[in-house]
């Protein structure tokens, strides 16, 4: 048993007992009961202390279990110091408080305070991660000694069989070999991240409303030069106005018959909440680029009224001439919003497309950072298909999937979008899971469903993004 991992939930632990008397210390001092936002909190604390005092008693009692089984075995000679084995529960098994998926979640998104939150999430993840390097040569060795014992008796150089005829035709002995389902190894379905929506603002979505609005200065003040002692001085009225943005809802959910999720050797839960999670990130994203801000949807960047929108028409573009527009957007946001953009994003096949130019010397224009080139045009910055993956300038390049590449006149253009992103808000809300029974239990199947509250505001300053259209941006054929 591992006594450090005791202890760090005993300073977990210590760590919610402060944080609860410093909750409980305004209401007494003013003599007033808990408001609801207080007690609330108060509540997920005081349940998260809970869980972590049934961890360590359970915890405590294997510990003290395996130190007698260890204490029997050596009064017997059956071991020697330091050879006893200790076990403790498994991080995540069936019937356990604890979820997998949902410390993914909060791990991925580094926000959420149930279950002991965002570090004990990442504990539990790197805890499990050591189970299964423990685990599965253990595995392996079994599944050995099985086919040994299994095999032991019959002619062979190995344990495995060697056939020449039959073979594995079946009906000449091929039914015999069954399948080999690595189910641990499943294949999910790929999907491009939300490279997007975290690059921008990330608030947290205020309870009890439907929409979310911020004033705005219209039309400012104004000072000038006085033209001589006790002349009038300039005036000139403020006005505002207000941006709003609607909070809206995703959702997804499965059916799955209860069989699968009974007779299932594989967590089939987790598979399905993982990938309807995956597929949310995604259509996230995809709302925040391109929502029609209309019919349910958030309104994305793209169809921000009053940004800045450069032109680009090429009918042969090549990346010496997608220089120039690039300027020109940095600039208009710069110019516009008297701060510099922050990053612009491009798709992967675009990005790969740019690396792929080549000067009159047959020599790439973008170049790896790490090799000090000279004058490059842009420089290579990341590996991956997505986030950051190289610089112009000092603005930061990243790829996001899901930017349209069907737009534009021919339907067949994607887009360039330069912003400060800091301008940009998204308040989310904490994603919601549910398990259902009794709507599909005449038929004997659950649904399975996650669903989350989202706002998005990309028209709090629509002159601090810039979009390049146009020809000259038509998708790259064969990226």
């Amino acid at each position: 048993m591992s006594k450090a991992f005791i202890q760090a939930l005993q300073k977990r632990r210590a760590e919610q007992k402060t944080q609860l008397e410093a909750l409980l210390e305004t209401p007494t001092k003013e003599g007033r009961d808990l408001n609801d936002e207080e007690r609330g909190k108060f509540e997920a604390i005081e349940t998260e202390i809970r869980g972590i005092d049934a961890r360590i008693t359970e915890l405590d009692e294997q510990a003290r279990a395996d130190e007698k089984a260890a204490e029997t075995a050596k009064r017997y000679g059956l071991s020697q110091p330091g050879e006893g084995v200790q076990s403790e529960p498994a991080t995540y098994q069936r019937g356990d408080r604890h979820s997998y998926f949902l410390d993914l979640i909060r791990s991925d998104m580094g926000r959420g305070d149930g279950d002991g939150g965002v570090q004990a999430a990442r504990e539990r993840l790197a805890r499990h991660g050591r189970e299964v390097d423990v685990e599965m040569p253990k595995r392996d060795a079994r599944r050995a000694a099985r086919a040994e014992k299994e095999l032991r008796g019959i002619d062979r150089g190995s344990v495995f069989e060697k056939r020449v005829n039959p073979n594995r035709t079946d009906g000449q002995g091929g039914n015999f070999v069954p399948p080999l389902w690595l189910i641990d190894e499943y294949i999910d379905l790929p999907r491009f991240g939300r490279t997007f929506a975290n690059s921008v603002r990330n608030l947290t979505l205020p309870t009890g409303t439907d929409s979310i609005n911020v004033p705005k200065i219209a039309t400012g003040t104004a000072t000038g030069m006085q033209t001589a002692d006790a002349a009038a001085v300039t005036s000139q009225d403020l006005t505002d106005t207000f941006v709003t943005a609607p909070v809206r809802t995703i959702a997804g959910q499965q059916d799955i018959a209860i069989q699968l999720l009974d007779q299932s050797p594989a967590a089939f839960d987790e598979i399905v909440f993982a990938d309807l999670i995956a597929d949310y990130n995604q259509r996230l994203d995809l709302q925040c680029l391109n929502g029609s801000g209309s019919a349910g949807q958030l309104k994305g960047v793209l169809n921000v009224s009053g940004i800045n929108a450069v032109t680009y028409t090429d009918a042969t573009p090549t990346l010496p001439e997608t220089y120039l527009p690039f300027m020109q957007a940095l600039s208009l946001v710069a110019k516009n919003r008297k701060m510099m953009a922050t990053a612009a994003f491009l798709t992967p096949s675009r990005w790969y497309w740019m690396a792929s130019q080549l000067d009159s010397q047959n020599r790439p224009f973008i170049l790896p950072e790490t090799n000090n080139p000279f004058n490059p045009l842009a420089l290579q910055t990341g590996g991956d298909v997505e986030g950051p993956v190289g610089r112009v300038l000092s603005t930061p390049l990243l790829a996001d999937g899901n930017i349209p590449t069907n737009l534009g006149a021919g339907t067949n253009e994607d887009r360039i979008i330069v912003a400060r992103t800091s301008d940009l808000y998204l308040w989310e809300g904490s994603m919601r899971t549910r398990v259902l029974q009794e709507v599909l239990s005449g038929t004997l199947q659950v649904r399975l469903q996650v669903y989350n509250y989202a706002a998005f505001m990309p028209d709090r300053r629509p002159e601090a993004i810039s979009v390049i259209s146009g020809t000259g941006v038509i998708a790259p054929t064969g990226f």
